[in-house]
């Protein structure tokens, strides 16, 4: 009788996204009560490839939230919600 020996390898992986703007994109966040980076919805679906109704959405479900009055996103929310939920690769598939 013979003893096979099994080997399990097991692989993780992480993705870290920098978004660069050029100018000045940081405003007072009245929730987070801090100096925030924001970004306009078609940066959101240019970046983490979402879709107008999903980025409307997060913001229904209070996962994400406005800055102020403007459709400016807070990026500390954005970085809060990526940070605890999968996220989309360019091929639309979940990560």
């Amino acid at each position: 009788m013979t003893n096979k020996k099994r080997t399990v390898i097991t692989v993780e992986t992480h993705q870290i996204t920098i978004i660069r703007t050029r100018g000045k994109s940081s405003v007072f966040c009245e929730i987070c009560q801090a100096e925030v980076q924001v970004f306009s919805p078609p940066q959101m679906i240019s970046v983490f490839f979402l879709e107008s109704t999903e980025i409307k959405q997060l913001f229904l479900d209070n996962k994400i939230h406005f800055v102020g009055l403007t459709e400016m996103i807070c990026g500390n929310s954005l970085a809060d919600y990526f940070q605890t939920n999968k996220t989309k690769n360019k091929k639309g598939a979940i990560q």
